[in-house]
């Protein structure tokens, strides 16, 4: 028989009454306490129920009260209970030395395990095999917070079976109850609902296009108006203003002015259509000199539009904001070359289309290797070196909806009350994103960086709920719901409280998926699928802004640059194109295309104005002329020079202006006396003037 010190008997049913643990579990605290390596080198439960027995009469005999016998099964007398721990309590912090002299009276426990009932001994050789609690050391209530119901509940979450030989193996079914690491308790219990639908599942505001914007949903609507929704004439107006202040700039340091004129409107909506037409014939990556190529590499679509020369230099010195001023807007804003523009393009989001019930935050990465202040080094992702955008969109079309660019670790919180300004930055984010879908009572999906019970709680408050996985090292997790190889594939545990709901699904072996919900409540499973609805619910709103990530990607109009403004112009003409496209698909008067057809017409819309302002310049190649025409579908000019087509003769005859000893033969004919007449005899004129005689 070992001989145990009164010291480590207090320790222990200290440990099993005052945190309302069980035997097994006050083995391990047991350990810890007086660094013990093994659990089989500590109290058997038997002894240590021993002497929960002795030491429960003697606090009988100081307060009267009868106890009934120790069942480890059967839940304690509440009232009595309440009143014998807070005379332990008391004696404990007065005089405890008393509780050495009570256990004195217990030199061996063979003549009292008759008493106790039988509880089968635990043979555990692994310290980590056995769950641990969370209650951190010194964390005790105070007598005026001790709950009836709390002290019954560590007693009805001990397991009944009689075989099993470690905590593993006790049926997660027989658990009322589960805490996290601090204390945090979910119900294995769902709660009752006395409606259909939740209240808080009732979107207030109906989805799609406000009405101040519905006169574009119409039969002779086309792409380009619904574009100009978003990238309005006032925000090109804004990129003319600034490019024309850099082309004034450098004029001086041109020879050839023609190639450095003034930008207007016009002209910019046809530069913009040169860089959507690089994205439908994914040319965004090639080198602008291959597009005007006349060796038959070439495009004659940008030669019709504008000379190599003029690209280069509008590519070269377009501008989006004050250049005077910046300095001193880049102490207060990191993102100032653009961020006039950008918000724009956000608030226009925002106006023109209200979102469906279901949204999603994430952020979208663009790839930049450039100087940049704000650039994210993420070894993970493909360009490893990019700009972050954070975005709110639709779970369903992926129409962006609200978005900031990330600045660094302060630009979460910007725009924010004073209150949310400690929160942690995660959160900061999404509230950040939500100020215009507050109250409309919509559902907004995000993934294990965002979620937590802190964000979830805010977003009721704010009349929104809430799903999204959750990370395993949250302190509001209980340990059944961890990754365990004692847990089944396709098994599913289900915590509710009064606002959420928490599931751990096992996916494969040894693995576990933790999704947070505010939206469900019931423990229900998809019947063709064998998973937790809100599994397939997630899996199904969780890819909102990666969809608009690959619209943005798949017809992209991003360029190598060195400048990271462009690189933000470029995602918005992107981001622009997609919500427009979204916008068209919910026309019903229209037949529905397809995103290339669309992209088609759009840069078809935007080169137009400039092309028929162009056709009739003055010194353009008549080939050049009547390549425009056919872009245009109108009908091509006859290419002639001196004189037009019908002037010529089908066989040569000679000069009737040269001496006839020279015998000049000629093809051609004077287009006013139609005699023949030879080159040198004739001058070129233009047709224009030729008409005017």
């Amino acid at each position: 028989m070992e001989h145990w010190t009164g010291e480590q008997r207090a320790y222990a049913i200290e440990t099993c009454l005052t945190n309302e643990f069980s035997p097994i579990t006050a083995q391990c605290k047991f350990c810890v306490r007086f660094n013990i390596r093994r659990i089989s080198h500590t109290p058997s439960t038997k002894l240590i129920e021993n002497w929960l027995a002795r030491f429960r009469a003697s606090v009988s005999e100081i307060n009267n009260v009868t106890w009934s016998k120790p069942n480890v099964c059967a839940p304690l007398p509440t009232k009595q209970h309440v009143r014998a721990v807070k005379r332990f309590r008391f004696i404990m912090s007065q005089r405890d030395q008393n509780i050495s002299r009570w256990l004195e009276e217990c030199d061996s426990d063979s003549e009292n395990q008759r008493d106790v009932p039988e509880i089968p001994n635990e043979d555990c050789s692994d310290v980590e095999d056995v769950p641990v609690d969370h209650v951190i050391d010194g964390e005790c209530q105070s007598d005026s917070d001790i709950d009836v119901d709390e002290l019954n509940e560590d007693v009805n979450n001990l397991p009944v079976d009689d075989d099993a030989s470690s905590d593993d193996d006790v049926p997660l079914a027989r658990y009322r109850n589960y805490f996290g690491k601090n204390r945090f308790r979910w119900s294995s219990q769902a709660p009752v609902s006395r409606s259909r639908t939740l209240q808080h599942n009732i979107v207030c505001q109906p989805p799609g296009l406000k009405r101040n914007f519905r006169y574009v949903l119409n039969r002779n609507t086309v792409p380009i108006d619904i574009w100009q929704l978003f990238f309005t004439d006032d925000m090109l107006e804004v990129i003319v203003k600034h490019t024309n202040e850099k082309i004034r700039k450098i004029r001086p340091n041109y020879r050839i002015q023609t190639c450095i004129q003034d930008l207007d409107v016009v002209e910019l909506k046809a530069f913009i259509g040169i860089l959507y037409y690089t994205a439908i014939f994914k040319e965004n990556h090639t080198h602008y000199t291959c597009w005007y190529s006349t060796d038959g590499t070439g495009r004659e679509i940008y030669r019709c539009i504008m000379s190599k020369n003029r690209f280069e230099t509008l590519l070269n010195c377009l501008r989006f904001d004050d250049a005077s001023t910046r300095d001193e807007r880049r102490s207060t804003d990191k993102a100032a070359p653009i961020s006039e523009l950008f918000d724009k393009l956000i608030q226009n989001c925002k106006e023109v289309c209200a979102i469906g019930s279901y949204t999603c935050i994430d952020e979208m990465l663009v790839g930049f290797r450039g100087r940049c202040s704000f650039k994210m080094y993420i070894p993970k992702k493909p360009n490893k070196y990019e700009l972050k955008i954070m975005g709110l969109t639709d779970a369903k079309n992926g129409y962006l909806a609200d978005g900031y660019l990330y600045l660094g670790k302060d630009s979460d919180s910007q725009g924010l009350p004073v209150e949310y300004q400690r929160l942690n930055k995660p959160t900061q984010a999404v509230l950040r994103l939500i100020s215009s879908i507050e109250g409309t009572h919509r559902n907004v999906t995000v993934d294990n960086w965002f979620t937590s019970v802190e964000l979830m709680k805010i977003l009721k408050q704010k009349q929104l709920t809430l799903v999204g996985t959750l990370k395993k090292n949250k302190r509001e997790v209980p340990p059944q719901f961890l990754p365990s190889r004692h847990r089944e594939v396709g098994s599913s545990i289900f915590g509710f409280t009064s606002d959420a709901t928490l599931v751990s699904y096992v996916p494969k072996h040894n693995k576990a998926v933790l999704v947070l919900s505010s939206m469900h409540h019931a423990p229900t499973i998809d019947p063709q699928k064998q998973k937790p609805e809100m599994i397939t619910f997630y899996n199904s709103t969780k890819g909102g802004v990666d969809t608009l990530d690959q619209k943005c990607a798949i017809y992209s109009t991003s360029r190598r640059t060195q400048r990271w403004p462009m690189v933000v112009f470029y995602r918005m003409l992107d981001v622009s194109a997609a919500n427009a496209y979204i916008i068209s698909s919910m026309n019903q008067s229209q037949k529905k295309v397809f995103i290339l057809n669309f992209m088609k017409r759009l840069a078809e819309d935007l080169i137009e104005p400039h092309l028929r302002r162009r056709v009739n310049q003055f010194g353009l190649q008549r080939e050049l002329q009547n390549a425009i025409r056919r872009v245009l579908k109108i009908d091509e000019q006859p290419s002639t020079s001196s004189a037009g087509s019908s002037d010529k003769l089908e066989s040569r005859k000679t000069c009737s202006t040269c001496d006839p000893k020279k015998k000049r033969k000629t093809f051609h004919l004077c287009f006013q006396c139609k005699n023949p007449i030879c080159v040198e005899c004739s001058q070129k004129m233009r047709v224009d003037c030729r008409e005017k005689l």
